[in-house]
């Protein structure tokens, strides 16, 4: 019981600190050939970068379009130039979100935290040669792979490790974009102690590279347990400097169709911002499944854009 007040007392402490929150937007440039299993989805995604295109609205209040890894790879230079172009043009930020440990004799793991250099350097080169000027690069979820997972391949590492071996992959994304800065993902569930680990592996990382985290973002699996340690993580990130993002998506029971991926989604901003008071300082609308199956139109229930603008209706004042 006194562990809970403690927990209300501090949302209440962040909720009476809300602060303008950044809007984080997943997106990509048309891809001629999707990867197996993701033909026929999200097909109207080149129009997005179209001066007309219909989602206004929603682009004048985002400040960072995130591309993933394969949309990078997969779309042509003209169709990656178009989506580059327009972004500039829009005042909106690139980030990218990538694995960003290499996978060498020291680790081989197979999981999303983890790269090949070679391709690395080819999506960034990629991204480089067509005009991009890369903002942020999101670490996809390196301290849960590198230190927790259970997967056969896991090598399980210590904070310090990881924060060695990102030495040489910073360094990589520096030699293509400077001034990039460089986040992470990370999975946040009903476990105390991992809040507690999380504190640790951001100061670690600190200590070793010489550079803090640009930011945290949450990807929760949106048990209630889950949703309660944003409370705890915002504390911790907040004594530390370290801007915590809130990814919002659909939970795995509510994304088998348009309708119910965006009313979950929904839900899950509300029961965040509304219910625990937490105001993140970025606002992560992604999705890494096959719904929404649209982008556009901002004003059609059901688009992937007409979620974002549901956010900005809720939380943006301007």
């Amino acid at each position: 019981m006194e562990r809970l007040f403690s927990i209300l007392a501090v949302g209440l402490l962040l909720a009476g600190q809300a602060h303008a929150t950044e809007i984080w937007m997943f997106a990509g440039p048309h891809v001629d050939h999707p990867a197996p299993g993701w033909e026929r989805l999200r097909t109207d995604a080149g129009n997005m970068w179209k001066p007309d295109a219909p989602w206004a609205t929603v682009a004048s209040h985002v400040s960072v379009v995130q591309f993933a890894p394969t949309n990078v790879d997969r779309a042509t230079d003209d169709d990656l130039q178009q989506a580059i172009k327009d972004l500039k043009r829009r005042n909106i930020a690139l980030a990218v979100g990538t694995g960003l440990l290499i996978r060498s004799d020291r680790c081989r793991a197979k999981t999303e935290a983890y790269v090949g250099q070679a391709a690395l350097e080819h999506m960034l080169d990629k991204l480089l040669r067509n005009g991009a000027d890369v903002k942020y690069v999101t670490m996809d979820e390196p301290f849960y792979y590198g230190h927790r997972d259970s997967s056969p391949t896991a090598c399980h590492e210590s904070a310090q490790m990881l924060a060695q071996a990102l030495i040489q992959s910073r360094a990589i994304v520096r030699k293509y974009f400077p001034g990039a800065k460089i986040g992470s993902d990370d999975v946040i569930d009903a476990s105390g102690p991992w809040i507690q680990e999380l504190a640790g592996w951001a100061d670690t990382y600190k200590a070793v590279t010489g550079e803090p985290l640009a930011y945290i973002h949450a990807d929760l699996d949106w048990s209630e347990g889950a949703v309660r340690n944003l409370v705890p993580l915002a504390a911790v990130l907040k004594q530390r400097g370290v801007p915590l993002g809130v990814i919002y998506d659909a939970d795995r029971f509510n994304n088998n169709s348009d309708e119910n991926w965006s009313h979950n989604t929904a839900n899950h901003f509300a029961e965040v911002e509304s219910g625990l008071g937490v105001h993140p300082d970025h606002a992560v609308i992604e999705t890494w499944v096959r719904y929404p199956t649209r982008m556009l139109p901002e004003s059609q229930p059901g688009t992937f854009t007409n979620v974002v603008l549901q956010y900005i209706q809720r939380y943006q004042k301007n």
